[in-house]
């Protein structure tokens, strides 16, 4: 190929699965069932599992957005969005609970409008991300790292709005079994691309709140962002596998990564929960203290304002000797809420997983970036 050449874009169809279809090989269902068991198991300890809902603060960056921007400004920037996505996260399973509570027996699927809405609220106040949100509005072509480039077989507009339409009708209808429904609705969702960027993450949100409303996990508990960051290529070699038709690779993958998962999360909620027990046993001749302790099983953080509603007792007081018995510290990203360093420390805790195949996105020239993230160019 002559210097300069790009080579030829390879097209990405949108994947339309019967409505039966299955895309989980048996054995890593069966992993992927018993994993979501344990973790509910453990998850029952806590008063409210949607609140460890606290997606991480995201330290790649499109260098041609933030470049220029203050490190300190940044820090600030970068940590804002990230609260934006725990909100957007709340407000998505919450609305599918309410689905289900209206229309018990069918399964919730995000129409085109609300799931446009939902991208807003996502990606709002992110420096990385120029776009306004919703749908893209020229068709979507993304390079990866390596070179390779796929070209998104959908166009903008009604085109484009249809492929979503369907993909709705397909999710509303679909008799999969629960597992792989949320594959093949991920599968289906990435292949058509209607975002100009974070198709990724907003997929990832979805598949969880398809496990929440199927009563696989009582509440958005995986780290599948933190799992795909750790495997890049595999994911996004499954991906286009899937695209191609062969629905078991990307079953399997999509599979492992709610499998192990699942077990870090189970790990971390039970370490968390000890923890706790072992805070509370400090402070057991102190109800006071010991009452706002116990609000760390159903939110990571607290706060006097919060605590006034939740707890019989003047919370401030309590705070302070919390604070100065060194228990709880003020939040490093949420202004006025107080956390216990340990149990932030190991919810922040990263997945024990490999390194990223490909360089982070700011480290490679003219920002390419993996096939379901984006963004897109004309």
């Amino acid at each position: 190929m002559p210097s300069g050449t790009s080579p030829a874009a390879r097209r990405v169809l949108p994947v339309v699965p019967p409505s039966d279809a299955e895309a989980v090989p048996a054995a890593a269902r069966r992993e992927a069932l018993d994993a979501l068991a344990a973790l509910s198991t453990a998850a029952a300890r806590l008063a409210d599992p949607d609140l460890f809902h606290r997606p991480r603060v995201r330290t790649k960056l499109h260098r041609r957005y933030v470049g220029a921007t203050d490190p300190a400004e940044l820090a600030e920037q970068l940590s804002a969005p990230a609260e934006n996505r725990a909100t957007a996260g709340l407000l998505a399973v919450h609305s599918v609970r309410e689905e289900l509570r209206e229309q018990p027996g069918r399964r919730p699927c995000f129409a085109p409008d609300s799931l446009a809405e939902l991208h807003r609220l996502l990606i709002a106040a992110d420096p990385n991300i120029p776009a306004r949100g919703g749908f893209h509005r020229s068709r979507a072509l993304v390079t990866w790292p390596d070179g390779r480039a796929f070209a998104i077989d959908v166009a903008a507009g009604e085109p484009l709005r249809a492929h979503v339409e369907r993909w709705h009708r397909w999710g509303a209808g679909t008799t999969s079994p629960p597992l792989d429904a949320a594959a093949l609705a991920a599968l289906g969702l990435l292949t058509i691309h209607p975002f100009p960027d974070a198709n990724g993450r907003m997929v990832r949100l979805l598949s969880q709140c398809d496990l929440v409303a199927a009563g696989l996990m009582p509440g958005l508990l995986l780290d599948l962002d933190g799992w795909v960051h750790g495997h890049r290529r595999e994911h996004d070699e499954a991906l286009v596998a899937g695209a191609d038709g062969d629905w078991a690779r990307w079953g399997e993958v999509f599979a492992r990564a709610v499998t192990e998962t699942a077990r870090h999360r189970t790990a971390t909620v039970t370490a968390y929960c000890g923890l706790l027990d072992t805070a509370l046993e400090r402070v057991a001749a102190d109800p006071a203290t010991a009452a706002v302790l116990e609000q760390l099983r159903g939110t990571p953080a607290v706060s006097a304002p919060w605590l006034r509603e939740r707890i019989p007792y003047a919370p401030q007081p309590a705070l302070d000797r919390l604070r100065s018995a060194g228990v709880l510290a003020p939040h490093p990203r949420l202004p006025g809420a107080l956390v216990h360093p340990e149990l932030l420390a190991l919810l922040d805790a990263p997945l024990d997983a490999a390194p990223p195949h490909d360089a982070p996105v700011g480290d490679v020239p003219g920002g390419a970036v993996p096939l379901d993230e984006g963004p897109v160019t004309p």
